[in-house]
């Protein structure tokens, strides 16, 4: 992301002349000043989420400077050319006073890397290493995953996967890249069930099988339910347990805050027991009467939610949330031409308002390949994939969560609401859409079905429209309905 700002000083050689005869006369001026203020003190920052642009980084809608920043890959020390946009990560650093955010430190570790078991193009979801990921518009692909979808993966590709580790054996990629075959695999979880005696423990669909193990930082030597344990090995067994050579039980001491530190955390609320006692990614949370809420109210707050949560930490290291934002779900996705710019972070798309906010997710997946991609860099013309949700709903605004840049397209794609039906037209959002004979009307999954099936079933219903733009009509070479709200 693009920061243009800087300042300059310069100094004369006549003023420097002066202030050194300045220097040359009686102390007992000098004596006389009152000594400099002292600088600000540091305020520690803590910070998981999810990458959303660089020239620096960008993180929670917040700008760290990486000067001076340690990298930290999968346990490996690393540089920030290594990173990308949707990996989740933390960040430990610091401000001074009301000054720029600075990172002193980035970890990156994945959810799992190992190969795909199976894949449900249906439900935009596929197993590897036991583990169940779920693909979204808001997940990010690796430029050599084609097309960027579930649909670009097979059976026995070798994956890494970035996200928050659940609870309910889900994941929520963030981010999908294809790995080189051999291993070693690993994948982080919670422990679910173990056998002592077999020494075989189960992590979600995955058993493993740590019998000739590494096991690092276990008291008994065995580990126990519900222990977030990182695994590593290279080989399935016969009887498809996976054979570990590492066991290590994880901790967030690397996170551990001070009192009055800043604290910003992205993830899933787990072990809720009230409004004021539950934890996000692994923080113990908790709420007051001052905390202010965005997209939902205290009683959205349970098990399974994704939240942002701002806040201090306490003197019990406990985050006392200032903000929670609920996540919203992107379920709309416009391909197509930038037709306007507007101010404050506003452009239009086939006539769509589409604003950004301090979260969105920017990338350039053109030719041009800008690592530092970002809304200075989006111009009449510019062919976008964009993806976010509608707000407020029924007003056709969309909201974007991504802002992809891509090489020009053949045509324009649409997904979003169904709404007023005329047949042979609709609306997509505030989208005029038309369909002709030559309109292919499909289910998703390429179930084909008539006109009057299509315009039957498809109220209520999200859909997805490609065919050519000539303002205000969208003329139509196919129309689907989605079956998955992924």
């Amino acid at each position: 992301m693009k920061v243009r700002a800087g300042r300059f000083w310069m100094v004369t050689a006549s003023a420097l002349l002066l202030a050194l005869g300045a220097c040359s006369s009686s102390d007992s001026n000098n004596n006389d000043e009152p000594p400099p203020p002292p600088p600000p003190a540091a305020t520690g920052v803590l910070s998981t989420g999810v990458i959303t642009g660089f020239g620096s980084v960008y993180l929670n809608g917040q700008r760290y400077d990486t000067a001076d920043v340690t990298v930290t890959m999968d346990d490996q020390a690393a540089d920030m050319s290594q990173l990308r946009v949707g990996q989740y990560i933390e960040l430990k650093g610091h401000r001074h006073g009301a000054g720029d955010l600075v990172a002193d430190a980035i970890r990156y570790h994945n959810v799992l890397e190992g190969p795909i078991s199976s894949i449900d193009v249906g439900a935009d979801s596929f197993v590897a290493m036991g583990q169940t990921v779920l693909v979204t518009l808001d997940t990010d692909f690796g430029d050599d995953i084609t097309p960027a979808s579930v649909e670009g993966l097979a059976v026995g590709d070798v994956v890494e996967v970035s996200g928050m580790v659940p609870q309910d054996g889900v994941i929520d990629a963030t981010r999908i890249d294809f790995k080189p075959d051999g291993g070693p695999y690993d994948v982080t979880g919670y422990v679910s069930e173990v056998s002592v005696a077999a020494h075989r423990f189960g992590l979600n669909g995955l058993v493993v099988d740590y019998s000739t193990a590494n096991m690092e930082d276990f008291t008994t030597g065995d580990p126990a339910v519900g222990d977030l344990v990182l695994v590593k090995g290279f080989t399935f067994l016969t009887d498809g347990a996976f054979l570990a050579i590492r066991v290590e039980l994880r901790s967030d001491d690397y996170l551990t805050a001070g009192p009055g530190d800043l604290v910003e955390v992205e993830g899933i609320v787990a072990d809720f027991v009230s409004v004021t006692s539950f934890k996000v990614a692994d923080w113990k949370v908790t709420t007051t009467a001052n905390t202010e809420y965005e997209h939902g109210t205290s009683a959205d707050l349970a098990n399974d939610v994704h939240v942002l949560v701002k806040g201090v930490a306490d003197a019990t290291g406990v985050l006392v949330a200032h903000k929670i934002a609920f996540r919203e779900v992107s379920e709309i996705r416009v391909v197509a031409q930038v037709d306007a710019i507007a101010p404050y972070g506003e452009f239009a798309l086939l006539g769509l308002e589409v604003a950004t906010t301090d979260t969105t997710v920017y990338r350039d997946m053109s030719v041009l390949a800008l690592r530092d991609f970002g809304l200075d860099d989006v111009v009449v013309g510019t062919w976008l994939d964009v993806r976010g949700y509608e707000e407020p709903e029924g007003s056709g605004r969309v909201v974007a969560t991504h802002v992809v840049r891509i090489d020009p397209a053949y045509g324009v794609r649409l997904r979003g609401p169904f709404r007023d039906p005329a047949p042979p037209s609709f609306d997509v959002l505030s989208v005029l859409v038309t369909t002709s004979d030559a309109t292919r009307f499909v289910l998703e999954g390429n179930i084909r079905i008539t006109a009057a099936e299509f315009f039957a079933q498809a109220p209520g219903e999200l859909v997805e429209v490609w065919g050519a733009w000539s303002a205000p009509v969208l003329s139509t070479l196919r129309v689907e309905i989605k079956v998955s709200d992924n």
